[in-house]
């Protein structure tokens, strides 16, 4: 399910309990997982410097291909 939900926030494994407690305090309702987002796969076209930058996210079979 993807759909909004005000309040809650998903946050990686690794988040600090410092950091877990100070969110907790402000009222929003923590979930952890390894992965966060994806799978995204993006490609930037940098017109000015006449280049592209790419990137693809660690969850599963992700690619990006430009030419």
């Amino acid at each position: 399910d993807r759909s909004p939900k005000p309040g809650q926030l998903l946050l990686h494994d690794s988040t600090p309990d410092p950091i877990r407690n100070e969110l907790q305090k402000m009222g929003y309702i923590l979930s952890f997982d390894d992965r966060t987002s994806g799978p995204i796969n993006a490609i930037f076209f940098d017109w000015k410097h006449k280049s592209m930058w790419g990137g693809s996210s660690n969850h599963g079979e992700d690619y990006g291909i430009g030419w």
